[in-house]
Formats: structure tokens, sequence, C-alpha cells
């Protein structure tokens, strides 16, 4: 149970701030009595004492009126104060409508709170003598490997390494700094994120590298680490992405919004 608060408190502290660097767009703003805000697309709709909100990646969701500060909603959103753009806050007073969407139709938040599992670390695997030395790393609170503490040492592999920086280039990533992960089969890739929707870029873009770098250079990469970071160098998350996962993930076999509530390491 600790350790299932433990993912969600972090994940929250992600959403929270990756909403804090969000740039500015279109929206409406809607203040809750609790002081949560939620962003959506245009002014909620109410329905039989529900408010009914388009967020903004389109999926409806709906909560009572009663929990709506309508008076600071409306004074907001008419001095166009609504108009950053925030990710939704706390998702417990948030539900999807309707109850039989699918996970593909719900936010990051709702996944946050209907999932028990705590992230996984990747099994050990045996050290081999090119393995990278981790050196003087510190541990997350939920206690992996900090990904952000291990020396930033340039991809041995410079072939890799061009191969990943061209890829990430076509799929419009040009903020991604590749370095010697923990692993010597393990590349740590570090990739500047700004919204809820460029770390979910990011993870597809990373499971399609890493299927092409194994496809074109056999043996030479087992895994990647990723880590993701705000502008401001925050952190939005760190993964250890495998094989199977980047599989599934290019498949379109495994949700993004769910891979990285059960993946997530905090």
């Amino acid at each position: 149970m600790r350790t299932s608060l433990s993912l969600r408190s972090g994940a929250l502290a992600v959403l929270g701030l990756l909403a804090s660097a969000a740039f500015a767009a279109s929206g409406y703003m809607v203040y809750l009595k609790d002081g949560t805000t939620i962003a959506a697309k245009e002014k909620y709709r109410v329905e039989k004492g529900k408010a009914i909100i388009t967020l903004l990646s389109g999926t409806q969701s709906s909560l009572s009126l009663d929990q709506i500060d309508v008076a600071k909603t409306d004074e907001a959103n008419r001095d166009g104060y609504g108009k950053a753009v925030v990710l939704p806050g706390s998702p417990r007073d948030v539900v999807p409508v309707p109850a039989g969407k699918s996970p593909k139709d719900r936010t990051l938040g709702d996944l946050i709170k209907s999932r028990g599992a705590a992230p996984r670390e990747l099994p050990t695997t045996r050290r081999d003598k090119n393995a990278a030395m981790a050196g003087r790393m510190s541990k997350t609170k939920a206690g992996f490997n900090d990904l952000s503490t291990l020396p930033q040492k340039p991809y041995a592999n410079g072939e890799v390494a061009s191969e990943l920086q061209q890829f990430f280039r076509g799929q419009g990533l040009e903020e991604v700094e590749i370095f010697e992960g923990t692993q010597g089969d393990r590349p740590l890739l570090n990739i500047t994120t700004n919204s809820e929707g460029s770390v979910f870029k990011a993870l597809a873009a990373a499971a399609n590298a890493l299927l092409r770098v194994r496809d074109r250079f056999p043996g030479k990469v087992g895994a990647f680490e990723l880590l993701l970071t705000m502008p401001s160098r925050e952190r939005a998350g760190q993964f250890v992405l495998t094989p199977e996962q980047a599989s599934e993930l290019a498949a379109k076999k495994t949700d993004l919004t769910a891979f990285f509530v059960r993946n997530v390491q905090f």
C-alpha cells in the first residue's frame, strides 16, 4: 500500500510540474472548491446536476456541479486567466463518461487514480566487462537508481548514437542527449519535455527508436534508460524501456498513459 501511494503521489507531482511548464494556449479553466483546477477546451455543460467537462485531450469527464466554484471560474475565464494551459489537477473527483470508455480514452490522471500496481525495476542482468559504471548514483524516493545523477559520459558507440539522434530529429524531437547508461548495452536518453503530450510523444518515439537500432545494430543495444526532464531540468519521469515493451508500444498493444503509470520510476 505504501508503494502504491508513493506511485500516485509521484505521478501527481509530475503532472503538477508539467502543468507549470506548459505553454499558453486557448482554453477554459474550471476551478473547484477544494482548490483543484481542471483545464478544459471549452465551458462545461450541465446535465442533471453534473458538469460535463471536455478536457484538453478531448476526453469528456464529469463531476458534481456543486464541486465547482462557479463564481471564481466565471470571473477567471472572463478576465482571460483561464487561458493558461495546465494539466488536469487531482483526479480524485473527476471520472470518465460514459462509464464504459476504454483505457485509451482516459487521461493520465484517471489511470493514476485507478491503478494500484507499483512501478517495476527491470530485473538485474549480469554485467559484462564493458558495462558502464554507475559511480555514486543517488536513489529516488522509491529506491530506484536516480538516472539524473549518473555521470554524463557520451555514449561509447558513436554509430548507435548518431542513428538515434537522426531518428529523433526526424520525429521532431530536437532536445535529446545520449549518454552511457548503467550498463554497456543501455544508452541513457535524456529527453526534454514540456507537457503531458510531449511526454507521451517521447515514449512513443523511444519505443520505435529502440526497435530500429536493435534491427540495424544486432546485439549492441539491450534496452533504453529514459530520463524525461523539463526545460527547467526538473524531472518528468524515468523509465527502463525493454524491447518487449517497445514492441507493444509500437504495435499500440499498450496504451501510452497506461505504460506511464505502470512503469514510471520515482
